[in-house]
């Protein structure tokens, strides 16, 4: 089933491997990142996420236009691209959250209008220059998660208090973001579907959200867990069995129709296989894998498992990007130096 293509709406992918949304640091109207995109493409990977980018950046237009040569270049190799809008806990200069905390005001009801429009707006300018589609960052503790997360969400108004009203967000964005859109452009949300800690949001009020995002015009749900890049379930260590978020996905799926996407640390055909052929996804997405080796796709398909450069989960990438540099990986030293006119030179890149 790995490779088994699905079509969601009119967006054909080639197979059922997700490369996710890894955050670089490398920039992303450059060659560099171009050429990093590509080359994941070029391993055979059906759709690519690319990380969580600001939304603010995508208000413009002509910020968008500068990433047409990454969407062409991409395509070219076969893959379907989208990208992962993000929000930060910053508005106008100022600290927000959904709640009062230290250094922190609580977000007015406007204010959320604000937001709510910029995230149409950039999923219109994504549209235009050509992805397939766009991915609301829900998860893993950053602004629009927190509404969800009874940890963080202690409003009294109409976001806030039972978890209807902590999904109200998350709805409204969608739907704004489909007005905006239209009927053939996706919408995927990733979502965090426990927080993991006491008191924090539990699965099934994230399954009932999933069918709630699901009424309102999504169509992907993206399963991970966690409040934050600092904890295991955001990043699941070494010692974490493969498809470890697999389970929750397996729960929100028996929920909804549009498909779902599982994600942490799948390494092998066999894990994904197995997370597909039990039904708990419809789609497998790969991280630190992919870095390590961005040819798996070609190299397992074409029953060459044993050439694949395994990621060892040391988690230099991670140690990297949280310290604000570029991404590294002891395995693939290529990585974010990848460039068309080397790539046949690469051990890892096969016919």
């Amino acid at each position: 089933m790995v490779f088994d293509p699905l079509r969601i709406k009119g967006v054909e992918l080639r197979n059922r491997l997700v490369f996710a949304p890894v955050v670089t640091n490398f920039g992303l109207r450059n060659e560099g990142a171009l050429n990093y995109y590509t080359e994941r493409a070029r391993g055979g990977v059906g759709l690519i996420i690319v990380h969580g980018t600001p939304v603010d950046l995508f208000l413009k237009a002509n910020w968008a236009r500068d990433l047409i040569p990454l969407v062409t270049a991409v395509h070219e190799e076969g893959a379907k691209l989208v990208l992962q809008l993000w929000h930060g806990n910053e508005l106008n200069g100022q600290a927000v959250a959904p709640s009062s905390r230290e250094g922190y005001r609580q977000i007015t009801r406007e204010e959320i209008r604000t937001v709510i429009d910029k995230f149409a707006t950039a999923a219109g300018n994504c549209r235009e220059v050509g992805f397939e589609g766009v991915e609301i960052h829900g998860a893993h503790g950053y602004f629009i998660h927190q509404f969800f997360s009874p940890l963080t969400n202690h409003r009294t108004d109409e976001y806030g208090g039972n978890a209807e009203n902590r999904m109200l967000l998350g709805m409204e964005l969608v739907v704004a973001m489909r007005k905006a859109v239209g009927e053939r452009f996706l919408l995927l949300y990733r979502h965090s579907a426990t927080d993991g800690l006491p008191g924090g949001s539990t699965i099934e009020e994230s399954a009932h959200f999933a069918k709630a995002l699901e009424n309102h015009w999504l169509d992907v749900i993206d399963v991970s867990a966690g409040m934050g890049h600092n904890d295991e379930l955001s990043i699941p260590p070494a010692s974490a069995p493969e498809g470890t978020h697999a389970e929750l996905a397996a729960k929100i799926r028996t929920r909804v129709t549009i498909p779902v996407i599982a994600v942490g640390k799948v390494q092998t055909r066999a894990g994904a296989e197995k997370i597909l052929r039990e039904g708990k996804a419809d789609l497998v997405a790969l991280g630190r894998q992919l870095l390590a080796d961005p040819y798996w796709p070609m190299k397992v398909q074409k029953g060459r498992e044993d050439e694949v450069i395994l990621c060892n989960y040391c988690n230099s990438c991670t140690e990297e990007m949280r310290a604000g540099r570029p991404i590294a990986c002891p395995q693939n030293p290529r990585l974010g130096r990848e460039a068309k006119t080397d790539r046949r030179k690469s051990s890892n890149f096969i016919e």
